[in-house]
């Protein structure tokens, strides 16, 4: 008996997300985007295009998609394309709704992105754990992932990718600023991101 429950649930994410991921690659550059398709099973290509947009699925095809994008992209291209691909989602579904509210309620700054980011999370993965920010000063936060499966701590690519989508918030919101990513407790499944900025 490994402890485990077999009853839990599930960990999935929205088909959106799989599908704008998939809209996105079509619109990059070859020999990046046909090594990125080429590399891609086709039944999962299947399943995340023929999903309804609303629908949930399992989280090892977001993992796969950021082992072949890394794989694809190289290091430096990865981490570019998941800062574009970020800025750009805060316009979109389920975060364009949070930025409006935040924005109306206490302005656009990357404190209020920490204070609001986990409502975009819920509203895109289940059951993968949780994200809660905190602002520790006028220019200065983290973002916590708690909780997260297996299956995203053991992809660095899938852990790296945040680092690259913390430098979109700053790209949408027009700061500038650093983010460092920490690993270390990848093992009990958590990471942080540290975030430095100034207008």
């Amino acid at each position: 008996m490994t402890g485990v429950d077999s009853r839990a649930p599930e960990p999935v994410v929205r088909a959106r997300h799989l599908q704008e991921w998939l809209a996105n690659v079509r619109r990059e550059e070859d020999p990046w985007r046909a090594r990125f398709f080429d590399a891609l099973p086709a039944d999962a290509r299947t399943t995340i295009e023929g999903a309804a947009r609303v629908a949930w699925l399992p989280v090892a095809l977001h993992v796969l998609l950021a082992d072949l994008l890394l794989d694809a992209f190289g290091p430096a291209r990865a981490h570019a394309y998941y800062r574009r691909a970020f800025a750009a989602s805060l316009g979109r579904p389920p975060f364009d709704s949070l930025v409006r509210t935040g924005a109306r309620l206490i302005g656009l700054t990357p404190a209020t992105f920490l204070r609001w980011a986990s409502r975009g999370w819920e509203g895109t993965f289940r059951a993968c754990g949780s994200m809660r920010g905190e602002v520790l000063g006028s220019n200065r936060g983290r973002l916590f992932y708690e909780s997260l499966p297996a299956v995203c701590t053991a992809s660095d690519a899938w852990l790296d990718s945040a680092q690259g989508s913390g430098y979109g918030v700053y790209d949408f919101l027009g700061v500038s600023g650093v983010v460092r990513l920490d690993k270390s407790r990848r093992a009990e499944g958590g990471m942080h991101l540290e975030l430095e900025w100034s207008a």
